[in-house]
């Protein structure tokens, strides 16, 4: 098995979770529990793979070659129970860029794009920045878990939106979408003929009890609006490696999404990128599986830890990701104190509910893809200074 709890020291590589909040906040001694990635390990089949590409001492362009599609397929089908053909794959840079490569593709300035907030904040960027009207439909929290508000979705789907973006499963609220809740929004879209991107980066990241769908799966209307993005960045802990790969079954739209894709320049990924995604495709599931079972305990324990000694903190366990949204706003603390206090106070560095919309007011995204211990050091610091209600 592999050893999770080992603690890496990430300071000083550049890395953007650790190194960047130096500059940001101009402290040292901040523990970082924000930027979505692990601090683990990669697993030591993807190490070696790609010490063996580099020592080949040939670093150009590089295509994908049937290993990588293969393993795109293969791990569809035993994970998903999804078969996918090779002419329904397109690699990329990254989700974000095929998210903004069908946004160019499928919507002209001022056409209105709609997404479920609190979200994923360059969901939101991305929108803003191609100068299209951003349209949300908020998800309401129902006791401890997150709903689709069925009746504004369609009422905002049919105001004229041409492209939905859903996350799937959803960051940061940690939903695993049932094929009920994703039927329904494929029926509603399919009749309002607007095309779903689907966000899947998450999706082999998914706890006991729970079974993620891709949308293409879902029906055959599905097939006929989806575009389907997936990686093994976040599973694999390899996202500095950008590989990503998108999924559209509808020949229509995926020439629009192809031509899309080329225009802007993301249909390459880098070769280190493909030797770590087929070999992590290929050999490492185990350790996938060990990972999100580990991720699982690490979720349990931060619920019962606030449970007991910081009760006021609003927590539930996600049904996916190794993500969790915390709720402070029994404390009635501006957005401002309460991050000024997790700085300056608890010294730690969590995402600020706020980036995910208006609807995140009073809530924090804490990352628990690390080492149990590290994420008792954070939440020892935050019960430190947030139980003076007690």
């Amino acid at each position: 098995m592999h050893n999770f709890d080992e603690i890496i020291n990430r300071r000083g590589t550049d890395s953007l979770k650790w190194d960047s909040i130096k500059n940001i906040y101009k402290q040292d001694d901040l523990l970082p529990m924000w930027v979505a990635d692990m601090d683990f390990k990669i697993a030591p089949e993807i190490a070696e793979a790609v010490t063996n590409r580099a020592n080949h001492m040939t670093y150009g362009y590089t295509i994908p070659g049937k290993i990588y599609y293969d393993s795109i397929i293969k791990w569809n089908i035993k994970r998903n129970n999804y078969e996918i053909k090779k002419e329904w794959i397109k690699v990329s840079s990254g989700v974000i860029p095929s998210l903004k490569a069908a946004i160019f593709g499928f919507t002209e300035k001022e056409d209105k794009i709609l997404i479920q907030t609190p979200v994923y904040p360059p969901f939101y960027n991305s929108i803003k920045s191609a100068k299209r009207q951003l349209i949300t439909n908020p998800l309401k929290l129902d006791g401890e878990k997150y709903i689709i508000d069925f009746d504004d979705f369609e009422e905002k789907i049919k105001s004229g939106v041409k492209l939905f973006i859903l996350s799937n499963p959803h960051n940061p609220v940690g939903r695993v979408w049932t094929f009920e809740e994703l039927k329904k929004i494929v029926d509603i879209c399919y009749k309002y003929n607007v095309k779903i991107l689907s966000d899947e980066i998450h999706s082999d990241i998914i706890y006991k009890g729970y079974k993620h769908c891709v949308l293409n799966t879902v029906s055959e209307n599905a097939k006929n609006i989806s575009i389907v993005c997936a990686s093994p960045s976040k599973t694999f802990n390899i996202a500095g490696l950008c590989s990503s790969y998108v999924i559209v079954e509808n020949e229509v739209i995926r020439k629009q999404m192809w031509e899309s894709m080329s225009n802007i320049g993301v249909e390459m990924i880098n070769l280190f990128g493909i030797t770590a995604g087929e070999t992590a495709y290929n050999y490492c599931e185990t350790w996938a599986d060990e990972m999100v079972a580990y991720i699982e305990k690490n979720a349990e324990f931060v619920c019962e830890y606030m449970k007991e000694k910081l009760p006021e903190v609003k927590t539930y366990k996600p049904e996916a990701t190794y993500l969790m949204w915390l709720d402070f706003r029994e404390y009635k603390l501006s957005q401002t104190e309460l991050m000024q206090k997790l700085v300056n106070e608890a010294k730690v560095v969590l995402n600020s509910g706020t980036e995910f919309g208006e609807e995140g007011y009073g809530f924090v995204r804490l990352n628990i893809g690390c080492p149990k211990s590290m994420i008792k050091t954070c939440i020892d610091r935050i019960a430190d200074v947030f139980n003076y209600k007690n």
